[in-house]
């Protein structure tokens, strides 16, 4: 085969294979070259090379390293927005699938992320958050998200217990 012959991607291959093979030939060489080097020539070697080297820190003193204000304010917003944030599913017989994740947008409507198509016949969506699994009555396509709306009923189910919760649906909006 003649290297007329190659394609891009095998010629690219090539390119790769021999600058893999010349690194090593570099490397056993320049190995080689530093052993065989006086002391005056190698000391000042490893002087640079130990002063490069990125020191690792333990995981431990990291640990311990007290927050910063703008770090603190973070995690004070996330455990905020917590008991917001909500996955959709789909309802199987043996285990539910992830199909999104989003947010509440009012107390009976859920923002998704991503573009979810409405369930097919004998499909069922299912909402889970911190107030348990809740059925989805409809599913609105946007353009670059969905917004489900939740099914109106008095009862959810708490997933952690399998036990009914009572939802306080006076105060929805229609």
């Amino acid at each position: 085969m003649d290297i007329k012959d190659l394609n891009k991607t095998q010629l690219i291959l090539l390119a790769l294979l021999l600058s893999f093979v010349t690194s090593i030939a570099t490397g056993i060489s320049t190995v080689t070259l530093l052993q065989q080097a006086p002391a005056s020539v190698t000391v000042p070697i490893n002087r640079v090379v130990r002063q490069t080297v990125e020191k690792i820190v333990p995981a431990d003193m990291i640990a311990n390293q007290a927050l910063s204000e703008d770090q603190k304010k973070l995690l004070e917003d996330l455990k905020a927005i917590k008991p917001l944030t909500v996955t959709l599913y789909l309802k199987g017989e043996k285990e539910d699938k992830v199909l999104g994740t989003g947010l509440f947008l009012g107390n009976d409507k859920v923002v998704i992320a991503s573009i979810i198509s409405a369930p097919k016949e004998g499909e069922k969506y299912v909402v889970k958050s911190v107030l348990g699994e809740q059925k989805v009555s409809n599913v609105t396509q946007e353009k670059d998200f969905t917004i489900i709306e939740l099914a109106k009923t008095d009862s959810v189910t708490d997933t952690k217990t399998d036990t009914p919760a009572t939802v306080d649906n006076t105060t929805k909006t229609q």
